[in-house]
């Protein structure tokens, strides 16, 4: 358990080859609803999990 007043755990970042992607926490069970976000500017955090999905850069590796 984080100590009071710690800074709270970065957010997963995802490079991602499209500008709409689904995210459900990645926990199975223990994540959360399936939902579907559109990237604007090449970037969208997710409202349940604050996973950020990025556009990857022209010629980078990606998921999906």
């Amino acid at each position: 358990m984080p100590s009071p007043g710690a800074a709270p755990a970065p957010a997963e970042t995802i490079t991602v080859s499209e500008t709409t992607v689904a995210c459900d926490g990645g926990g199975g069970a223990l994540g959360h609803p399936r939902v579907f976000l559109t990237l604007v500017d090449g970037r969208v955090v997710c409202p349940y999990c604050s996973r950020v999905f990025v556009l990857a850069a022209e010629g980078a590796k990606a998921v999906g």
